[in-house]
């Protein structure tokens, strides 16, 4: 066949132009590191890469995730320490009041210095972070999460109920609670002594009777009572005017006896001659049962009750005020040493269910730790085997690049060498 000049001066330049190419994509991998330099140079690898690039950002959003909850846990855990601390001097002090060789001097300092614990308690409940948000608010963080009444009183007004703490993504299935509400910390002790209790009217009645207040009135028949929900039912007499009579029921409807086996019943203020309720005199007389005592207001119809039950959670800081209070009381009379000994009783109770509180919500909080620290290891374990598996398909590997560059470098003088000797080449040289 015949070839003409152009052609092989064609051939060697594109033979120059392929090394050529080929060098400068070398040169670029070597400059950038990959091993493609467009999408279109591997879509297998590129698309590979994409989905290993989401995998890694995602697994460092869950380790800056627990980097954030960390912090706010381990404060928790320090507050919920000091809280016990607190509470174990609070105990210190009850048994230590509780004695009856203590006057009156010696229980009003100590009852002092309850008040004293009381209020660091409530500063810890209010504790704010360095970054402005309040530890036991839960998502309410930027209110101060208790309030004390002019009557000192206090109130939890930070979130509560369902969604009330924030809950952290540690990984793709998991989330873990970054911290808890002070109303699960501080106010909802379950009530161990079973000497307090509530009464609220039946819900059914038909009459105005409400409950003024309750109070305990014998500590022997409290405590055999105590955890019994019981009920005091009215009734109206047969005929007009007559005393309107009450018994007190347990929820099943049997009859109450009291330690001498006789049955708890009594009047409270009768009916005129039209059957109308006149309120004993002196109106507002309680009304005690079971070691009892409750103070109604208002008119009872016939068959209205009141519901007598034991209370189930209390507050740490009513516990606490409760029995400052009862140690400022003079113990002259036999009555205020059984007040005594039943707010020692109540009180020993109660902030020892406080420090099983303290200490549970404080395990929890250690576990969540752990979890972080588990989490935290396998997380960074994540990263770097999905950072070493991109390498693998992204990064060049830059022994076997530099001696592809040297290689092509040769290919590319030898094309160069040839094309310039084939410029040289020509029928005219041999005339």
């Amino acid at each position: 066949m015949r070839i003409s000049t152009p052609q092989i001066f064609n051939s060697n330049l594109a033979t120059m132009q392929r090394a050529q190419s080929k060098l400068n994509q070398t040169n670029l991998q070597l400059s950038s590191g990959r091993t493609f330099l467009t999408p279109a140079d591997d879509p297998n690898a590129a698309a590979q890469t994409v989905q290993l690039d989401v995998a890694i950002k995602t697994t460092e959003q869950y380790q800056r995730n627990n980097d954030l909850v960390r912090p706010q846990l381990e404060q928790e855990e320090t507050q919920i320490e000091a809280s016990q601390n607190i509470l174990q001097r609070v105990r210190e002090l009850v048994v230590a009041g509780s004695n009856d060789t203590y006057i009156y001097e010696n229980r009003s300092i100590m009852a002092r210095e309850i008040r004293e614990l009381r209020e660091d308690l409530i500063g810890i409940a209010n504790f704010k972070e360095a970054n402005g948000e309040y530890l036991f608010a839960g998502t309410r963080s930027h209110t101060e999460p208790f309030i004390v009444s002019d009557t000192g009183v206090v109130s939890y007004v930070g979130a509560a109920g369902a969604g009330s703490v924030r809950t952290i993504d540690i990984t793709n299935n998991r989330q873990i609670r970054g911290g808890d509400t002070g109303e699960a910390v501080f106010m909802a002790i379950p009530e161990r002594s079973g000497l307090l209790t509530e009464a609220v009217p039946k819900a059914t009645n038909t009459g105005t009777m409400e409950v003024a207040s309750v109070a305990s009135a014998n500590l022997e028949d409290a405590l055999n009572s105590a955890d019994q929900t019981l009920r005091i039912k009215f009734s109206y007499p047969a005929t007009h005017p007559g005393a309107v009579e009450y018994n007190v029921l347990d929820m099943d409807g049997h009859a109450v006896r009291d330690n001498n086996g006789a049955l708890i019943s009594g009047t409270y203020g009768s009916t005129d001659a039209g059957g109308v309720f006149m309120p004993p005199t002196p109106a507002n007389q309680p009304i005690e049962f079971a070691g009892r005592q409750i103070t109604i207001e208002g008119a009872p119809a016939n068959g209205d009750e009141v519901i007598s039950r034991p209370v189930t959670q209390v507050s740490i800081f009513q516990t606490l005020e409760d029995i400052a209070s009862a140690f400022e009381q003079s113990l002259s009379p036999e009555k205020d040493r059984e007040m005594l000994s039943k707010a020692s009783s109540i009180a020993l109770r109660n902030v020892d269910s406080g420090l099983a509180q303290f200490s549970e919500i404080r395990t929890t909080v250690g576990v969540r730790l752990a979890t972080l620290d588990t989490q935290t290891e396998l997380n960074a374990e994540r990263i770097l085997d999905l950072s070493n598996t991109r390498s693998e398909v992204r990064d060049l590997d830059y022994a076997e690049a530099i001696s592809r560059f040297k290689l092509q470098e040769v290919v590319l003088e030898a094309a160069q060498k040839t094309y310039i000797e084939m410029n040289k080449m020509s029928l005219f040289d041999l005339l």
